[in-house]
């Protein structure tokens, strides 16, 4: 059996206090975490220098939103899938936008870690 390459992961957020939580809690065998940015503008530079398989995009940010940032992304990288993650009950709205895979809140962090998981499943599936 041939050892599956780890989820590529970009996590975006303006606190570096969550960015830091954010890597420590998803960071394992199975997800790594390959980029940080601090704003959406950030976030597109990082995604075309390093392709990663998911973004994890927080909604509200100085300059772009997270919606805003997804389209960006979408642009550069149309295979990344994006997944925004706020404390703002987005989920409806999420659901509505073209550029945006999943939505997660803030609260469910574990839920977070258990997407990502599936989602890597779900990408080696076609390998």
């Amino acid at each position: 059996m041939t050892q599956r390459r780890p989820l590529r992961v970009l996590l975006v957020d303006d606190d570096a206090d969550v960015l830091v939580m954010l890597q420590a809690v998803l960071t394992s065998r199975t997800i790594d975490v390959v980029g940080l940015a601090t704003s959406g503008e950030d976030a597109v530079r990082v995604a075309t220098a390093i392709a990663p398989d998911v973004a994890v995009v927080d909604y509200m940010m100085p300059g772009l939103t997270g919606f805003e940032t997804a389209t960006r992304l979408k642009a550069v990288r149309p295979e990344c899938l994006v997944v925004i993650f706020s404390a703002l009950d987005l989920e409806a709205r999420a659901a509505e936008e073209p550029d945006v895979d999943r939505f997660v809140r803030k609260s469910d962090i574990l839920q977070l870690e258990v997407l990502l998981t599936e989602l890597r499943t779900v990408r080696h599936a076609g390998d």
